[in-house]
């Protein structure tokens, strides 16, 4: 945490004005805005820090960013209204869907400010603030039970025995494998994009959840929790899309694909609604999971060590999945010029540096003559020309390809994703020619029912 602007006259008690957002940029750029109005200026990157700063300097004012490294903004928004009901909050965010600006007004907050930030609007929100003293109705105090009920604070994650996920992954384990240790992050993370197929601009925060949790994916406005599992798979219509009461998450394939590369297994995701896509690819949470560090855990947990085949085909297109050493994967794309046929075999072991080599940095792909089909349908609304490839007549026509077979390895990509979905690392062959999300599910679904017929007792 830093304090910026500190050298005005301290006899005259400029009011001080709190910034709390993790990016410096925006911190400075705050410092500007207000230094030439007479306003003391203190910035924390983090929730933490902040209730240092509110205790130490007793600010008049608090922006507010919605998303934030671990305690997100709206977490953060409740506390500071429950600790200190007459201090003014003022939420920021470039990445905020229209249901988070409104949960935080109800939850108490002044004003809500888009990024880029706007010199006019941030100086008029912090003067109103400050002038109305106690008179605005975001002073009101709120009961601590009602503010945190209206946030869906206190809910956590499902408990084991009620979760089928936690139950699949750490519960009784049919066709089990060898053991492997549980991970998760070391520390929490923040990650900005865009939704492919929503267009909106989103986030992404990581938070590292204890042994036993699982994987769960949170609606930042309402902090309802959907788990990465099969059962709750809603939709597969060109994105794997997950649904629980009022939480969805849509376009994790990439993100699962990654975590399920490097092992990660208990993980609290919070989106608005959908995993930014990133470019394209998984490498850029390749690289986040590399930076912030990967935490090993106690407690059980098992690969699904496959026993039989498993096979979905309807005659054009097929999964199936097979008894083998390692988790291998031989997939067969066949398109018309300029794809062709293309088939890759990819073996995930022995570490994440083949997964990053040969897969991770495979993008997604489509065709010119689908991209007006697919936003008639409300989809690719955020495929611009630097996160996806774009097949025309005669190849790419916005980007140059990283590998000569880059569609194939996006395919084996997803597979890795859309496989992790039953909470373990899967030990077997995957064979599958043409097919996409919808039978990929089907084969997990298939592959549950296998394993539940052999359950160990």
């Amino acid at each position: 945490m830093s304090a910026i602007g500190c050298n005005l006259d301290q006899k005259a008690s400029p009011p001080v004005i709190l910034i709390v957002d993790d990016e410096e940029g925006i911190c400075k750029a705050f410092e500007g805005i207000f230094s030439d109005e007479g306003y003391i200026t203190v910035s924390a990157g983090n929730a933490e820090d902040a209730f240092d700063l509110i205790e130490s300097m007793s600010p008049s004012l608090v922006f507010l960013d919605i998303w934030l490294p671990g305690k997100d903004g709206i977490e953060t928004l409740v506390e500071i209204k429950d600790k200190y009901p007459n201090l003014p909050v003022v939420m920021i965010s470039g990445h905020a869907t229209i249901a988070s600006a409104m949960k935080a007004t109800k939850l108490g907050a002044a004003d809500f400010i888009e990024k880029p930030l706007d010199l006019n609007l941030v100086l008029d929100a912090a003067k109103r603030c400050i002038e109305n003293g106690g008179k605005g109705r975001w002073q009101q105090k709120q009961p601590r039970k009602i503010a945190k009920e209206k946030a869906g604070m206190g809910k956590g994650i499902p408990k084991i025995g009620t979760n089928p996920l936690t139950k699949a992954a750490f519960g009784k384990r049919s066709w089990r494998g060898r053991r492997i240790p549980q991970r998760t992050l070391k520390n929490s993370a923040l990650l900005y994009g865009q939704g492919l197929h929503s267009g909106a601009k989103s986030g992404l925060i990581f938070e590292p959840l204890p042994p036993n949790s699982g994987i769960h994916f949170a609606e930042l406005s309402s902090m309802s929790v959907v788990p990465a599992y099969v059962d709750f798979v809603e939709s597969t219509g060109y994105a794997t899309t997950l649904k629980c009461g009022d939480a969805q998450a849509s376009t994790v394939e990439h993100l699962m694909s990654a975590l399920h590369a490097y092992g990660i297994c208990n993980l609290l995701v919070k989106c608005n609604g959908e995993v930014p896509v990133m470019d394209g690819s998984a490498i850029k949470f390749c690289e986040l999971i590399e930076d912030v560090g990967i935490e090993e855990q106690d407690g059980e947990w098992y690969e699904i060590d496959v026993r039989k085949p498993v096979r979905v085909d309807n005659g054009k297109e097929f999964i199936a999945i097979e008894p083998a050493d390692s988790f291998i994967i031989d997939y067969t794309l066949k398109y018309p010029f300029p794809l062709g046929e293309q088939r890759y075999v990819f073996e995930l072991s022995g570490g994440v540096e083949g997964y990053k080599t040969e897969i991770a940095k495979a993008r997604t792909f489509g065709f010119v003559r689908d991209v007006e089909h697919l936003q008639k349908q409300g989809l690719a609304l955020g495929g611009r020309f630097d996160n996806f490839v774009l097949f025309g007549e005669n190849g790419p026509i916005n980007c140059d390809l990283r590998y000569t077979d880059e569609p194939v390895r996006h395919k084996i990509l997803d597979v890795i994703g859309d496989l992790y979905l039953l909470g373990r690392p899967i030990k077997g062959k995957v064979s599958a020619s043409m097919s996409g999300h919808s039978d990929n599910i089907s084969l997990l679904c298939a592959l549950k029912e296998a394993m539940l017929d052999e359950a160990e007792v």
